[in-house]
């Protein structure tokens, strides 16, 4: 049986695998970029046209097959050893029917988009379905008792190992196959280290384990992850449906970048999260002064990503993968807008799950659904034959995001936690005097640069980073002094922050 943790344990817990988490973080998404670069110039657009094509089935199936029962395993506040193997071999048998669901869906995908190259793509993807469940209870165990930094270095190198797999692969000429090389190398490496690091043994179990509440937090969670989907990946389906593998290939590689800002502090901050506001649930006054940390550091990180990446967004994809890929640029631009937004969306999952409300998020994940479901659906109709369709359907999904579906979503969120707005609301105004002037400078050398170096990306975006980057660390100094000074100690709730 494991007990609930005491402050003081949460706290030495943070402490111990917080910074570790970060550091991780920054290296997982500087190998990303690395491999992704050489990635884009190798394989072209065509084949991450077709990975693109087969990613929303695979999200869809995925999330089938987990069913929350990863996260009702993180946020439960008492667990014991049949309950655990109960959840795992019901993920096993899951992976297993998500497999066959995918290989019987690869006709489907072949009529559904017209490319018979993908009947073979999506047969060969249908194992990654038990690759992925193998390790799930593992990895949900270790993020559970706050072994995050262990978690963490496991991601980093299953990453690392399958991006070099998946760059021999291309340079050996595979073509897509490269990609599909990187996805299981990842799931099957992940998989086996949580294995190894965590000592927890399945014992065969289904029946009279007290696992009905877990199943039913687990249904629910699935269900706004399945509404989610819509949100996250309808676009995908109908820009490949309509303006075939080129199209979906710039948009979706457009859309990914952008979402590495998220990841790269929203994921970690959410692994953090998670298990620390879930032993908070019922200290309120302990639970939002971590929430309000977790949103100043938040804040304080994507808005200036968020508009330092729209300025520089087409020297960026220049950058990475070349003419091939300049198209990308402006809708780069596009979403770069929404990666703060994205961001405060992704972890106020964390918040909705850390009070055992997964039934509130699927109900505000089903209203998301519905609206972006019909926008979409409209707005394909409207710019398809337009030259620049791609650009203009991405401009019409960040002002449906930013305006239309995360401000009510947010309020959603807050008042099943009992938070105020001013907790999201003040840490914002914090940081956006900051952040203006950080694009302002960015604006003026883009101008300046693009007059003196106007075919020399490679000199035009280190300049721009290294300008942006200064003038922002320097306008915020008082937060950067306060979290190089307290560490990860900033994030508890016993201080009260960078004021």
């Amino acid at each position: 049986m494991q007990p609930e943790l005491s402050s003081d344990a949460i706290r030495q817990a943070v402490r111990r695998g917080g910074s570790a988490v970060v550091l991780t973080q920054l290296a997982s998404q500087f190998l990303s970029l690395i491999f992704l670069g050489v990635l884009l110039r190798q394989l072209g657009l065509i084949p991450y046209g077709w990975m693109g094509m087969a990613a929303p089935l695979l999200v869809l199936v995925r999330i089938l097959i987990h069913s929350g029962l990863d996260v009702a395993a993180i946020q439960q506040g008492r667990l014991d050893d049949r309950q655990i193997s109960a959840l795992f071999w019901v993920n096993q048998i899951l992976g297993v029917l998500g497999a066959l669901t995918v290989a019987a869906a690869a006709p489907l995908m072949v009529r559904l988009y017209g490319e018979p190259e993908l009947f073979g793509l999506t047969m060969a993807l249908a194992g990654t379905m038990p690759a992925t469940t193998l390790g799930a209870q593992h990895q949900a165990l270790l993020q559970r008792h706050l072994r995050l930094g262990t978690l963490s270095v496991i991601r980093l190198i299953a990453q690392a190992v399958s991006g070099v797999a998946a760059t021999a692969a291309a340079l050996a000429g595979w073509g897509v196959w490269a990609l599909v090389v990187q996805q299981y190398a990842e799931l099957l490496l992940t998989s086996i280290l949580a294995w190894w690091v965590m000592p927890w043994r399945p014992h065969w179990v289904l029946r009279n384990t007290g696992s009905r509440g877990l199943l039913f937090f687990g249904g629910h969670y699935a269900l706004s992850n399945l509404l989610f989907f819509v949100l996250a990946n309808l676009d995908k389906v109908l820009i490949g449906a309509w303006l075939g593998p080129a199209a979906l290939a710039v948009y979706t590689q457009a859309f990914n970048l952008a979402q590495k800002p998220v990841g790269l502090v929203a994921a970690p901050l959410i692994t953090v999260m998670l298990p620390t506001l879930s032993r908070s649930r019922f200290r309120p006054e302990e639970y939002r002064r971590w929430f309000a940390a977790f949103l100043r550091f938040l804040a304080w990180l994507m808005l200036p990503c968020g508009v330092g990446l729209a300025v520089v967004a087409p020297e960026t994809m220049l950058v990475l993968g070349g003419e091939q890929w300049a198209s990308a640029g402006p809708i780069l631009r596009v979403f770069a807008f929404m990666i703060p937004f994205q961001a405060c969306f992704n972890v106020l999952g964390g918040v909705f799950s850390s009070v055992g409300r997964a039934d509130r998020m699927a109900l505000g994940s089903f209203a998301t659904a519905a609206v972006s479901a019909v926008v979409f659906a409209a707005a394909i109709a409207l710019v398809q034959g337009h030259p620049q369709a791609a650009f203009l359907f991405a401009a019409v999904y960040v002002v449906m995001f930013c305006l239309v579906l995360f401000p009510p979503y947010l309020g959603w969120a807050l008042r099943t936690a009992g938070l105020e707005w001013a907790s999201v609301l003040l840490p914002v105004a914090d940081v956006l005097p900051s952040t203006l002037g950080m694009a302002g400078a960015v604006l003026a050398v883009h101008a300046a640069g693009t007059r003196l170096w106007p075919a020399s990306p490679w000199i035009l975006l280190p300049v721009e980073v290294l300008i942006g980057l200064s003038v922002y660390l320097f306008l915020s100094r008082r937060q950067l002094r306060y979290y190089l000074r307290e560490g990860f100690r900033g994030f508890l709730p016993e201080g009260e922050g960078a004021r």
